[in-house]
């Protein structure tokens, strides 16, 4: 694994990529707190869950501190207005060598809007190869997102299991279903779209879920 310049910032047209900072906390735990996000994970408005969510910020810190750093988690903010829209992040700390774990989901008042679940996916899918010097990036769906084979045919990821899902995934009578997308396959998709001078081949995952809580 390749360790690149930091902190991470990437941006597109519509959007920027970054490491959180403290200012980042407060629409973060407004995201966490939603009653749309905490009733589709089944967390209670509590003091225990706002905690819960204080924590996994905390986490996120800490992990830009890390040496070498492991694990990547960015906020996506929209750029004209630098609200918070969602997060999205590789995980390589726990998973095999040369790989990342990958996680995106957007906030409840953002959850329609698909492509910008597709852009930030392409941007951390290309910093994990490229930046990164990954060979392969894994990751894990819920079966309920009936776009996933649409999706999984875009961008070149191989379907490699379905297994019983956490407790809010059984609820709903779903599966989660495991990935991977090897480099090689990626750069082949991006190769053929130059070639025929089109718009890069979309690589995106549905917006949830993202990483286990």
């Amino acid at each position: 694994m390749r360790v690149p310049e930091f902190p991470v910032h990437l941006h597109s047209t519509r959007f920027v990529f970054r490491d959180f900072t403290e200012t980042d906390r407060a629409g973060f735990i407004a995201c966490q707190m939603d009653e749309r996000y905490r009733a589709l994970y089944g967390h209670p408005d509590s003091a225990e869950t706002l905690g819960r969510s204080n924590a996994l910020f905390d986490r996120f810190l800490d992990w830009q501190h890390a040496q070498p750093r492991r694990n990547f988690q960015i906020g996506i903010f929209d750029r004209p207005t630098a609200e918070l829209i969602g997060c999205t992040g590789l995980r390589c700390r726990d998973a095999p060598a040369n790989s990342a774990t990958f996680g995106i989901e957007l906030s409840p008042a953002h959850w329609g809007r698909y492509r910008a679940a597709i852009e930030a996916t392409a941007h951390m899918i290309a910093y994990g190869f490229r930046e990164l010097d990954l060979v392969t990036i894994i990751g894990d769906t819920a079966s309920g997102n009936k776009r996933i084979a649409k999706l999984a045919n875009w961008f070149g990821a191989e379907i490699t299991a379905e297994r019983p899902g956490p407790d809010w995934m059984a609820e709903r009578g779903w599966t989660e279903i495991d990935w991977s997308l090897h480099r090689h396959v990626w750069e082949q998709g991006t190769a053929q779209a130059q070639t025929e001078r089109t718009e890069p081949i979309p690589r995106a995952l549905p917006t949830l879920p993202a990483f286990p809580k």
